[in-house]
């Protein structure tokens, strides 16, 4: 499936949905679905690593 960004209309693969333009300004943001599952894939890679870390640091 493609999602698509309102403001530049670019077309965005939803198996790795990433944000073109981060740093520009956006009022779409908010509401956008691509900004959305990009964040949540990001959520989900710290809560993997953050388990591990605890593991580490309790065996010092």
């Amino acid at each position: 499936m493609e999602l698509v960004c309102e403001k530049y209309k670019d077309k965005v693969d939803s198996d790795d949905p990433v944000c073109r333009h981060p740093d520009d300004f956006c009022r779409t943001r908010s509401g956008c679905i691509i900004h959305y599952m990009e964040k949540e894939k990001e959520r989900a890679q710290r809560k993997k690593i953050a388990p591990e870390k605890k593991i580490k640091q309790v065996g010092k």
